[in-house]
């Protein structure tokens, strides 16, 4: 079998990780190499996955980097290890997920039957409900995300067989390690969020294949990490998701497009935003920070996250 290290990103988040660490556990793959990263943690969440980990006799790496790094820098430090002991398959995976027993071996299955794959995913149901979050999607030439069979019955959906896809998401993705040897790690660009968009781009602009498999059944509690890190439903939490994207997509699209699209995308994301509560007044605000800052950044760094999730962006 093929080695396989599954990467598991904590923060102040074991009694997820732990759930995350027991499905894993049941896996009918058993070269599945467990590396839990704790991006500081100011909880006991060390503790609590170790002893876990004790009393369950299953071995896993414990790496502390003894800050928040964010995610993306957070989970390069685990893709980085994973490549020095000669992984041959990284599977990222959010520590709010639970695996179906059959998953791992699937996608891997997967990408050994299709070497002209690089990366796959499995259909995501939110956890708790009988509905699909996504199964993976399509990148737009608008510079969104089309989710694939997003909010669909289970019962609808297919079951087996897989499709080629343009976009992955990071809760669980199951790489070749030659990609990240060979096209880089996860853009730290973004404290939070945007790095599976951005590599989503990489990838397709690199025309490698990606695909999701039906088959393969991952459970996610949808949000709970970023609901950790920023209030929901806030001018904050909506400009940090839209300057990420605004900034990434600078290197997309020809300068004078890039101009015109986030005008376009202004008119059409700030009345969306009114039918969910929102003022006028802060949603002015909000389209004329994302304008000036979009224009200004190359990324959006930790402060300026942590400021946006506590005071919004009337702060920046």
């Amino acid at each position: 079998m093929p080695s396989i290290v599954a990467v598991i990103l904590n923060w102040n988040g074991a009694t997820d990780t732990t759930a995350c660490l027991e499905s894993l556990r049941h896996q009918t793959s058993r070269d599945v190499h467990i590396l839990i990263v704790d991006n500081g943690s100011k909880d006991d969440s060390v503790d609590r996955i170790k002893d876990w980990a004790t009393d369950h006799n299953v071995a896993i790496k414990l790496v502390e980097n003894g800050a928040n790094l964010g995610f993306a820098a957070g989970s390069n430090v685990g893709i980085k290890h994973a490549l020095k002991v000669g992984a041959e398959f990284v599977f990222l995976l959010n520590n709010d997920t639970v695996v179906e027993p059959e998953a791992v071996s699937r996608l891997v299955g997967f990408l050994t039957e299709h070497p002209d794959f690089v990366a796959a995913t499995g259909q995501i149901r939110y956890f708790g409900r009988p509905v699909i979050w996504n199964c993976g999607g399509d990148l737009t030439w608008t510079g969104s995300r089309r989710y694939l069979y997003s909010e669909q019955p289970v019962q609808s959906t297919p079951q087996e067989g897989w499709r080629k896809i343009t976009f992955i998401t990071g809760c669980a993705a199951m790489f070749r390690a030659s990609v990240f040897e060979r096209h880089g790690l996860l853009t730290e660009r973004f404290f939070f969020g945007e790095e599976d968009y951005e590599l989503s781009q990489r990838l397709r602009r690199a025309r490698l294949r990606i695909a999701c498999c039906f088959d393969a059944v991952i459970h996610h509690k949808v949000g709970s990490s970023i609901d950790r890190a920023a209030p929901p439903a806030t001018l904050g939490r909506y400009y940090i998701y839209y300057l990420n994207r605004f900034i990434d997509m600078k290197d997309y699209y020809p300068r004078p497009i890039w101009w015109l699209w986030r005008w376009i995308s202004i008119a059409v994301v700030l009345p969306r935003l009114r039918s969910r509560g929102l003022s006028w007044r802060g949603l002015t605000l909000l389209g004329r920070r994302l304008l000036r800052d979009s224009a200004q950044l190359d990324g959006v760094s930790k402060e300026r996250f942590e400021a946006a999730s506590r005071s919004g962006p009337e702060s920046l």
